[in-house]
């Protein structure tokens, strides 16, 4: 495909490719608003399924915290009331309908100094034989009677297991500190409630202190709870979660809950695949017509540029000379109405010369048609290289030549037809022709009455000189209907 070619199929094509890119931008616009609102409504639902789940492990913790409660005030009573040792022991038996604490977690007393003094659990021995230094006992010794205090996270008996103190103030009937009861919650029991949802497999939740450590936490498809690794809530939640706080009622803890973006996000990347899917494919539907109509132009235009093509070669077969390549009689017959036409519409002048070759009969029958043919292309050669662009050159039939040169006046035509004449001697000459040209010239200052009056007015003149004895050449110039021939010979008048 040549540049006009492509320059055609570009322009029939423009206002489809225009609609195209409409219906592109539009589509990919629409497309990409809608990617974004589904990313924005997931991560919307991500939000809110966290927030549930924090508000949840906030109940269930509020739950356990009021059973827990309940036991501390039931062992605070036997201890303060100064109820048997043994009593005491049956207090699990009492503590078992009690929800969310179990009977192997063991309740622990401690005096004022910090030193324990009984438990239910006797048997297992004692983990923390002093508990002075505790926050959660300070907190306790300087709190109210009905309040509980919860602890960070210490190792049970077991050293594979951690426990969560939870402690409640005892106080003397003077109501002087007296010490604490203690009971020891399971960090798993817990988030056992959310072990239970598995929710996504890299969520989490926990209770963290307000302003301390995680004291349970579980991550989905992770192993038992554990407070050693996770030192604080922004350690525990993973970069690229989504996070959700809820404040445990009466306490000063919170319940957080963390979901994974990229979990979250799974559903809304099928979306997007499938988006971009139908967006290739409704891009493929609305190219493939183009690309069609394309062909087609593109196989019209090549089929019309062929025609032309053929057309052009035999317009100018009609118009050229198949010997010497220049212009025949019909088509230095355009060239001559043309330079007629701007003559009379602007008055460009033009000189008008027609040439004959003297002899060539003779040159034709002695040397052959072969060296006559290459006479005649070699005059050619001559002529073309004597002219200008704008100017014609053409072969009006056997020996007989013919030039047409626009802007030529009677006084400047010596100038441009001498050194024609001189050149075609010097080419015969080269190859030893015996040969001669008998030239006559027209310089056309103004146009005569009818077309073919200048072609008899130069054939007039190129005889003259066939008459003065051949190889020469004779100028006129036409004005106002009349021929004025140079060297003082009288004007004809044009009727």
């Amino acid at each position: 495909m040549n540049r006009t070619e492509r320059s055609r199929v570009a322009r029939i094509l423009a206002p489809y490719v225009a609609l195209w890119v409409l219906l592109a931008v539009s589509l990919v616009g629409v497309q990409g608003y809608e990617v974004n609102r589904n990313r924005q409504a997931a991560l919307e639902t991500g939000r809110a399924e966290a927030h549930n789940l924090s508000q949840l492990m906030s109940e269930h913790m509020v739950h356990v915290l009021d059973a827990t409660d309940r036991s501390l005030t039931l062992a605070k009573l036997f201890h303060e009331r100064k109820i048997a040792s043994a009593t005491f022991a049956d207090l699990v038996e009492v503590m078992k309908p009690l929800h969310g604490v179990h009977a192997e977690r063991r309740i622990d007393v401690f005096d004022a100094s910090g030193r324990f003094v009984r438990s239910t659990h006797a048997e297992t021995g004692v983990y923390s034989p002093t508990i002075a230094d505790r926050p959660y006992f300070a907190s306790a010794r300087a709190g109210r009677d009905d309040a509980i205090h919860i602890g960070e996270a210490v190792f049970a008996s077991d050293p594979r297991s951690t426990v969560i103190p939870v402690a409640k103030r005892l106080s003397r009937p003077d109501g002087t500190f007296d010490g604490v009861v203690v009971i020891a919650l399971d960090p798993q029991r817990l988030v056992n409630v959310f072990r239970a949802l598995r929710v996504g497999e890299q969520s989490s939740v926990g209770i963290a202190h307000r302003d301390g450590p995680v004291v349970a936490f579980a991550r989905a498809g992770g192993g038992d709870a554990s407070v050693q690794a996770p030192q604080s809530i922004g350690e525990a939640v993973q970069k690229e979660h989504v996070l959700k706080l809820a404040e445990v009622a009466g306490t000063e803890l919170i319940a957080f809950a963390s979901l994974s973006e990229g979990e979250l996000l799974a559903g809304h990347r099928r979306y997007v695949l499938a988006t971009l899917a139908m967006t290739a494919t409704t891009l493929v539907a609305i190219t493939l017509p183009i690309v069609w109509v394309g062909f087609r132009a593109w196989r019209e235009i090549h089929r019309r540029r062929g025609l032309e093509q053929r057309y052009a070669n035999a317009f100018h077969e009609a118009r050229t000379d198949g010997l010497t390549g220049l212009a025949n009689r019909t088509g230095f017959d355009e060239a001559h109405r043309q330079a007629q036409l701007r003559l009379q519409e602007d008055g460009t002048p033009f000189a008008l010369a027609f040439i004959d070759v003297d002899h060539f009969k003779r040159l034709n029958d002695s040397l052959g048609h072969d060296v006559g043919d290459e006479a005649l292309r070699q005059i050619g050669v001559t002529l073309t290289g004597c002219v200008r662009q704008t100017d014609a050159v053409g072969r009006l039939g056997g020996d007989e030549f013919a030039i047409l040169m626009p802007g030529v006046t009677g006084a400047t035509m010596h100038r441009r037809f001498d050194p024609i004449k001189l050149d075609l001697d010097a080419t015969v000459k080269r190859f030893g022709w015996r040969i001669g040209f008998s030239m006559g010239v027209v310089a056309y200052e103004t146009p005569p009455p009818r077309v073919r009056d200048a072609v008899t007015l130069a054939d007039r003149m190129m005889y003259d000189v066939k008459g003065a004895g051949r190889n020469g050449i004779r100028y006129a110039v036409y004005r106002n209907g009349q021929l004025i021939p140079e060297q003082g010979e009288a004007a004809a008048a044009v009727a």
